[in-house]
């Protein structure tokens, strides 16, 4: 009983209470109540986020839960929420118990430690509780104040009875799972039977009776001395989040820092946010070998051996770096790796397809180059020369989907009498973006002032090459000069591409890029392995049909059109190769790539309209 007690009010102390006028008089709403800004509906929703402990195991859009009641009448969405809220949980919970089940359980040892970092944290919890409710913007009403002033003094005499009678206290069951509980949270598997246990329900039990002391002595009027929270020294797991962001977010774009952060954060469920020294070679084999055959969403090989394997050797190397850790990388002592059979690994493989020449017909006549079609909203329904141009651009040059929505019209401009693109990430005049009205709003519909950074994939990609006749033909040259005049010459080639002002991870081209996969994937039903870089697939194959059918091109010169650093295994006895001689000099001029770009052969693509006529009809 005593446990359901203590769960109900840990969860009320931490859910909280605001309180929103309904109807003229002043409702408690619960904290995963809400309604929504848009005023679509009346209703009111339940809003959850999943405990870090299933996270890892979730689909990102699957980490917050939304749903509604069905209701506008807060008393009924009340008592509704109420039942959904506890159907999530127990489902989350179900989840939980069945991924730890799947998996060897690898028990922390409780050291003194590790007993005083529990404790800690938990002493701390409480008091991050009470300051948070006390001295936020509601406060503590008296009916509020009774039931803390309740808890506290039926906490007291719990955890009293804990520490006279020990096991043979009749509530020392449900501190043991009051206990467990807090150490999950903590990301600690801690074993019943470690000789140690009994001494942490101990330490648990004397913060608790400290800290509900320290908030009885508030509930009276009294300002009690904070307790002294024990400060373990160590960095944990967690700790490296920060420093790993604000080091990689100088060199590199926010999608690399992201999967990196996710693998690193994929560790720490798995190993528990333990200090960074006791990490051992050990725990991360057993970390990839989790992923390889037990997670519910294994993955590849290639995966592990790459991303994985990286991300953790670069996230303690940084923390060895900065004397944040004092023990070997383990990664570096990795000196063995699991490893999946050859069939397993075929079957894991993500593959990415070339678009064939009657895919690209399916899509030049279906809806995406319809111009006048109600199922494109947002960003993609009013910018039309993106949906034009921009498959147009990967067919034509093979760019990556971020090379090119990352353009400005200032990157577009004659080199000895050939339009030519420039794929670089600086920005012209320091970062400046649009020209602004006299009202001081961006012409290009963004209110900042700057643009987000632009990254590109590796040095190869930065590169000066001609635009193909076929896209000037189609009228890309008079709409960059059309948007230079409207708009001005340092703006977003296409205006759709620009993220929107202060998200939390803005990517160029975001957009487009997540339309035209849904739309290839499911309305033209080409199915999973068919994206934006199918283009870039089929682009290669047409050099190297090009090169069969009219001769091998100059070393280099199918790099740098396409942008890629080294020649695939494939390629090595088809194409010639690079030496030393690519570091000197400035490479190929346009006006040399461009006869070769023209070689390529596109006779079994049907092209659409010039661009201007297509957007009349």
């Amino acid at each position: 009983m005593i446990s359901l007690i203590l769960l109900f009010l840990k969860d009320f102390l931490e859910t909280g209470v605001t309180k929103k006028c309904v109807k003229d008089k002043e409702v408690a709403l619960p904290k995963y109540l809400y309604r929504r800004d848009d005023g679509r509906s009346e209703n009111y929703y339940v809003r959850l986020t999943a405990p870090t402990s299933v996270q890892p195991f979730l689909d990102k859009k699957e980490h917050s839960f939304r749903c509604s009641t069905g209701t506008a009448d807060l008393r009924v969405a009340k008592v509704i929420g109420a039942e959904i809220v506890a159907k999530k949980r127990r489902e989350w919970h179900t989840m939980c118990e069945l991924l730890v089940e799947k998996r060897e359980t690898a028990f922390a040892p409780l050291t003194t430690q590790l007993i005083q970092q529990i404790v800690g944290a938990r002493l701390q919890s409480w008091l991050n509780t009470d300051n948070d409710e006390r001295h936020g913007d509601i406060g503590v009403d008296d009916e509020h104040l009774a039931e803390i002033e309740d808890f506290c003094i039926r906490s007291d005499s719990v955890m009293r009875s804990v520490l006279a009678q020990g096991r043979a206290s009749r509530y020392w069951k449900g501190v043991v799972e009051d206990v467990n509980d807090w150490c999950q949270t903590l990301g600690y598997e801690i074993a019943l039977t470690d000789p140690q246990f009994p001494a942490l329900i101990r330490s648990f039990a004397e913060a608790e009776r400290t800290a509900q002391k320290f908030i009885s002595a508030r509930n009276q009027g009294d300002a009690p001395v904070d307790p002294i929270v024990v400060q373990v020294a160590g960095t944990r797991l967690s700790d490296m989040n920060d420093e790993f962001i604000e080091y990689k977010s100088k060199t590199v774009g926010p999608k690399p820092i992201s999967m990196a952060i996710s693998i690193w954060n994929n560790f720490i469920a798995f190993n528990g946010d333990v200090a960074l020294d006791k990490v051992t070679s050990n725990d991360v084999f057993r970390f990839f070998e989790f992923q390889l055959f037990s997670a519910p969403k294994k993955w590849s090989q290639g995966y592990v051996d790459g991303h994985a394997k990286r991300a953790l050797k670069e996230m303690f190397a940084l923390a060895r770096t900065k004397a944040l850790m004092t023990s070997d990388n383990p990664v570096i002592k990795l000196e063995m790796m699991p490893q999946l059979s050859d069939a397993e690994r075929k079957k894991r493989q993500n593959p990415r397809f070339a678009f064939s020449g009657e895919q690209i017909n399916t899509l030049f006549s279906s809806d995406w180059y319809a111009p006048n079609t109600t199922q494109f909203r947002g960003k993609l329904g009013v910018d039309l020369a993106a949906r034009y141009f921009g498959p147009l651009i990967g067919l034509l040059h093979g760019a990556r989907v971020r090379e090119f929505l990352q353009l400005m019209t200032s990157d577009i401009f004659f080199v000895d009498g050939v339009l030519c693109f420039k794929f670089q990430i600086e920005m012209p005049n320091e970062n400046r973006q649009v020209e602004h009205d006299g009202l001081g709003k961006s012409v290009s519909g963004m209110d900042d002032t700057r643009l987000p950074k632009r990254s590109l994939k590796n040095p190869s990609v930065f590169r000066t090459i001609p635009v193909h006749p076929k896209l000037i033909e189609l009228g890309f040259s008079k709409y960059v000069e059309g948007r230079r005049q409207s708009k001005g010459i340092e703006v977003p080639l296409f205006e759709s591409s620009v993220p929107r002002p202060g998200g939390k991870s803005p990517m160029w081209g975001r957009a487009f890029e997540q339309s035209f996969l849904r739309f290839v994937r499911d309305k033209l039903a080409f199915g999973s392995g068919f994206g934006p870089h199918s283009f870039r697939h089929q682009f290669e194959d047409r050099i190297r049909d090009s090169q069969a059918r009219r001769g091998v091109w100059p070393a280099g010169l199918s790099q740098l059109l396409s942008g890629r650093q080294l020649l695939r295994d494939r390629d090595r006895d088809f194409f010639r190769e690079v030496g030393s001689e690519q570091a000197y000099g400035n490479g190929y001029q346009p006006a040399a790539a461009l006869p070769f770009l023209e070689k390529l052969i596109f006779d079994d693509v049907n092209f659409p309209v010039d661009f201007y006529l297509w957007k009349k009809q």
